[in-house]
């Protein structure tokens, strides 16, 4: 039986699963095993009714060269700021602006290294076949974006599947931005009000009408504001499909509000995924 120290742990593995992830598909994916694992683990549990997991944006700076205790180098990956400044294999590393490997241990350097801020310069001090030679650099750091996980325990898949076999409608997944999709949140489906924003929907095969409504972020959006319609998808859903919908910002448009030309539904991922009607 799950206690909550070990749901505890759970939320704290579940937030280094999202922050390792290094591309959208990752992400994604990172996010919807933690929602189906917080859902789990807070059912066990008993008594939570909802689970919110969360990570601020932060950054760090992998310089590319991967060091012995003694400070020697064993390899430099391709396209680093480790091989941009000239770091090569079998360099023994003396200092980083400075600070003596000799007085300090390995994982200090690192540490110092972790912290330097993105665009700053920074001086290696290196050994190489008797000589000494001294490197300079500017960090590049990778930023992770800050992210927030809400997940309603009671009822976060919502069954309107009357056969045997089904698909699924969701707005769980954050879209990626960078291609200007943004959320989205269901209004209606085949007309019948949706009354709690609920992420995913069980279908049964076939045409359905479904309304959603945009969350739009983008500063450029100009909405008006005696209207806000809901704007209707229709979509074939196939068995054992589930379909990722956003809200598309049309850039060209946005300045078209009363109309609400500058956006439209869409769904922006479709995954072969087993839905069994409950």
């Amino acid at each position: 039986m799950m206690n909550r120290q070990f749901f505890k742990l759970s939320a704290v593995s579940l937030l280094a699963l999202v922050s390792i992830a290094t591309s959208s598909a990752q992400e994604q994916d990172a996010r919807e095993h933690a929602r189906a694992a917080a859902v789990a683990a807070a059912k066990a549990d008993g008594k939570a009714t909802s689970v919110t997991l969360e990570e601020p944006t932060r950054s760090y700076f992998d310089w590319g060269a991967v060091l012995n205790p003694s400070g020697r180098v064993m390899s430099v990956r391709d396209d680093s700021v480790a091989q941009e400044m000239g770091i090569e294999v079998g360099d023994r590393i003396l200092s980083v602006d400075g600070q003596q490997l000799a007085e300090q241990s390995l994982q200090d350097i690192v540490s110092y290294l972790e912290t330097l801020d993105h665009g700053n310069s920074f001086a290696v001090t290196v050994q190489r076949q008797g000589q000494t030679e001294t490197l300079s650099g500017r960090v590049k750091a990778t930023v992770i974006p800050g992210w927030r996980l809400e997940v309603d325990v009671e009822q976060t898949v919502v069954d309107k599947a009357n056969e045997a076999n089904c698909g699924r409608v969701s707005v769980f997944v954050t879209p990626p931005e960078a291609r200007d999709l943004y959320p989205a949140y269901f209004v209606s489906i085949d007309g019948d009000n949706v009354l709690t924003r609920k992420p995913i929907f069980k279908l049964s095969p076939g045409k359905h009408s479904i309304e959603v409504h945009e969350l739009i972020s983008d500063p450029w959006v100009r909405r008006s504001r005696s209207i806000n319609q809901p704007k209707q998808l229709e979509l074939n859903v196939e068995p054992d499909t589930t379909y990722y919908i956003a809200a598309r910002f049309i850039r060209e448009k946005r300045l078209s509000s009363v109309r609400e030309e500058y956006w439209e539904p869409v769904v922006w991922r479709e995954v072969e995924q087993q839905c069994e009607s409950d």
